[in-house]
């Protein structure tokens, strides 16, 4: 080993020696019950506060000896006098001593460490007035005020006003090196760094996150024989934001002068971007993406107590953009100033691309002080596609906003504004139809809005709106006046899901209507026309109530046709899983209209329709229902017309029958029609349809399904000149009439509406021959014994034998004609 080594290595040894044994010899050295009782005495000196530990005992860290704290608590004022302005929690703080002087049994602070604390300031109002300070006896031992280096990690700080605002920094660390005393530094320098910080507006409104962390690097040298400091370096970070701090504070001078400021803090241009981590909670609340090139400039100067502040931030430009609306704001500016006295004044400006805004406010920034202010927003409609989720898309139109507002804490805000809408046009989430034309003029402050005017067209329904809406938490109170001049309910029903998505593959479900922001209303609607599929129904009127969820329009009044309709509706569950349930009495109203507008089948017949409808389901009542529909129908048709449709002409061709006249020479003509009808699991149940076809009669019953699926059972009673002459069914007329001298047919119907199946049940129809055969058969029996009543009982019987053999000729040629008829 070479020589020089083994030198060094010696004098290491000795040196790393002697500081074990100095260390080894302050710990001995130490006066440990003095510093404990110097430090009770401390406490107990402090008039106004309670300050305690959980434990205090002589400690080494890295070396350094010191006293470790544990638990340390600390408020103002003192517990049990009243609420506190200061609360502190320490987990843990270590003072390290000098060691020379611990040799000499003096006790110097060369370094403290701070570990996991929290601490709350509230501001109660005017402090109660301090307890003159106990002079100190000259000479008396204490802790030195002299700490060269603070360091800390894990601190938590919450600030208060009196009406619950202020702000919350977490998780602050870093250190502090002070050269010199505390109260007159020869130079001091800083690095500390707060992970998250968030600002409270007032105790009922909830934290919002501002851009963090926040950081602080400074430097500062006394100056003019230490009187001030002056800042030889500094940088402040609050995310991306860099700031330049610059400027002097003047120290605090005898006779209780305070500190004054003479600060600058300076951010040069620099990009800033919604995508910045610092941002996300702010960018998350739109989902427009933004980037811009900021700087500011603010400066601070007087008293500490009652600082000057002006500051400017300049925004050149600003780029918005959300999916294909996209604009450049040239610039946006703000500038303010807070005087001495706490008042201030603001400012803001933006405009380009279109748009226009400017903001202003003046007021007081002490706690419970007054704000009043003023906005004013215009600009083309299109600008705000896309910065708010679920909202409109707007293609053309503009719009106008202005605002004035006062602000005077804990009282809620007082807002008065208006907005104006002109020529907008565009798509409106829940609406299949766009909006066009579309104007509004709607004024209110913070507890009613006035809708002075509001005219749309969506599709072709024209609607004009009035009325005053009640501010509520979260919905409001309306009373509207509402008239629309047609309403189709095809063009407000929702869109329908894009092909190949899972909503369009998966089976069709109930519509649920566009979203009503009130809580409750209470309108008088009058509508033109209304249509829904082929009905249609003119000069509606309609009261509605909306109400814990629940929307009620009754009494429905409206003219159909030549005949009237009036009834009540009923909504639930709005919000979640819409049901209707709907009550109309009809009185001759179109018959083939009034139920296609309701049911998705299309009967084959006309007429005037009277009676009752009663209809329940999900969703929206209409043609467009699901097997969720329930109700029944009751009631009388007048005047009809059976149409031609594939089942009545397969049942004219089964049986042969002659043509009911009309344009097509195929219509049924009929007086009266009454029916019974229920609707149950997807399926039309007739219980009962009966009626007139001219000199015919007709029954039904069976099941009609809403995918046009049939199970009919069919009674015709058909007058003789209904049947072809010559036909297979003519002859068997002849012996098949009922006492009313129709002939009864029964057919069965089964397959589709388009597609029917069609076949002819022989039972009853033959039934009713028989009888008439008995009978004819017996009155000609009877005949003869009135003309040979002196014949023998012998010729008698021969007689009865030949007419017997007779009668067997017209038996025989009906039971021909039914298997011509049945095709056998």
């Amino acid at each position: 080993m070479p020589r020089a080594l083994r030198i060094a290595l010696i004098v290491g040894g000795l040196l790393v020696g002697l500081l074990a044994v100095a260390v080894f010899a302050a710990w001995l050295l130490m006066p440990k019950d003095w510093i404990d009782q110097e430090a009770k005495r401390q406490a107990a000196r402090i008039e106004g506060a309670t300050v305690r530990w959980t434990r205090l005992r002589p400690g080494l860290s890295w070396l350094s000896l010191g006293v470790r704290v544990e638990g340390l608590y600390v408020r103002q004022p003192a517990e049990n006098q009243g609420d506190a302005r200061l609360e502190a929690r320490v987990r843990e703080i270590f003072v390290s001593f000098r060691l020379l002087p611990l040799l000499a049994r003096r006790v110097e602070i060369s370094a403290a460490r701070v570990s996991g604390a929290g601490i709350a300031m509230t501001d109660r109002g005017v402090p109660p007035p301090e307890p003159a300070a106990k002079a100190t006896p000259a000479g008396a031992a204490g802790l030195a005020l002299i700490v060269p280096r603070l360091d800390f990690d894990e601190v938590d700080i919450r600030t208060r006003d009196p009406l619950g605002g202020g702000f919350d920094l977490r998780r602050i660390s870093g250190r502090a090196g002070i050269d010199g005393s505390l109260d007159r530094p020869r130079a001091l320098q800083i690095e500390a760094k707060c992970e998250s910080l968030y600002w409270k507006p007032s105790a009922r409104e909830a934290r919002v996150a501002l851009p963090a962390p926040l950081g602080i690097d400074a430097s500062a040298e006394a100056r003019d024989k230490g009187t001030k400091l002056k800042v030889t370096r500094g940088l402040v970070s609050l995310g991306p934001l860099r700031s330049e701090l610059s400027g002097e504070v003047q120290l605090a001078a005898p006779g209780g002068k305070e500190p004054e400021l003479a600060l600058v803090l300076a951010g040069k241009p620099q990009s800033i971007r919604s995508s910045d981590e610092a941002f996300r909670p702010l960018a998350k609340l739109s989902p427009a993406t933004w980037n811009t090139t900021a700087s500011w400039e603010i400066r601070i100067h007087g008293p500490a107590s009652a600082a000057i502040q002006t500051g400017r931030m300049t925004l050149r430009p600003l780029s918005v953009t959300s999916g294909p609306n996209s604009f450049t704001l040239d610039q946006a500016a703000a500038s303010w100033s807070v005087q001495a006295d706490k008042t201030f004044t603001a400012r803001a400006n933006a405009g380009g691309a279109g748009l226009k805004l400017e903001a202003d406010a003046t007021g007081s920034t002490a706690p419970g002080g007054a704000t009043n202010g003023s906005l004013f927003v215009s600009g083309p409609a299109a600008r705000l596609n896309g910065l708010v989720p679920n909202t409109p898309t707007w293609t053309s139109g503009d719009l106008e906003c202005r605002a004035s507002f006062t602000v005077r804490p804990p009282a809620p805000p007082q807002i008065r504004w208006s907005v104006k809408g002109k020529n907008l046009g565009g798509t409106v989430p829940g609406l299949a139809r766009p909006v066009s034309r579309m104007g509004f003029d709607i004024d209110g402050d913070d507890r009613v809005a006035s809708i002075r005017a509001f005219n749309a067209t969506v599709g072709s329904t024209t609607a004009s709106l009035t009325g005053t809406v009640h501010q509520g938490k979260p919905l409001g109170t309306a009373t509207l006046q509402a008239t629309l001049d047609r309403f189709v309910a095809e063009e407000w029903a929702p869109p329908p899901p894009p092909k190949g998505s899972p909503a369009a593959k998966g089976p069709a479900k109930a519509a649920a209507p566009p979203p009503i922001p009130f809580q409750a209303l209470d309108a008088t609607v009058s509508i033109g026309e209304l249509r829904s599929g082929t009905l249609t129904v003119r000069d509606v009127t309609v009261p509605v109530k909306l109400a814990d969820g629940t929307l009620a329009a009754a009494p429905i009044r409206g003219k159909i046709g030549t005949g009237s309709i009036a009834g009540a509706l009923r909504l639930t569950e709005l919000a979640s899983t819409p049901a209707y349930s709907l009550d109309l009495d009809v009185q001759r109203a179109p018959a083939q209209d009034l139920l296609a507008g309701v049911l998705p089948i299309k009967l084959g017949f006309t007429g005037l329709a009277s009676g009752a409808i009663k209809l329940a389901g999900r969703g929206l009542p209409g043609p467009a229902v699901d097997d969720s529909m329930r109700g029944a129908l009751q009631g009388t048709v007048e005047d009809g017309k059976i149409i031609e449709t594939p089942l009545l002409a397969g049942i004219r061709k089964a049986l042969g029958l002659v043509s009911g006249g009309g344009p097509s020479g195929a219509e049924l003509a009929f007086r009266t029609l009454t029916s019974s009808l229920r609707i149950d699991r997807g399926r039309l149940l007739l219980e009962k349809v009966k009626g007139d076809l001219g000199q015919d009669l007709f029954e039904m019953t069976g099941s009609m399904g809403l995918d046009r699926s049939l199970n009919l059972d069919l009674l015709l009673r058909l007058a003789p000149d209904r049947i072809k002459a010559g036909t297979a069914l003519a002859d068997f007329a002849r012996y098949a009439r009922d006492k009313d001298g129709r002939l009864p047919v029964t057919v069965k119907v089964t397959g589709t509406a388009l597609a029917p199946r069609i076949s002819i049940k022989p039972a009853k129809t033959l039934e009713i021959a028989g009888l008439k055969l008995q009978q004819e058969i017996a009155r000609g029996l009877a005949d003869r014994v009135r003309r040979d009543t002196a014949r023998t009982d012998t010729a008698r019987a021969d007689s009865t034998r030949r007419d017997s053999t007779k009668a067997e000729d017209p038996l025989q040629k009906s039971r021909d004609a039914l298997k011509r008829l049945l095709g056998k």
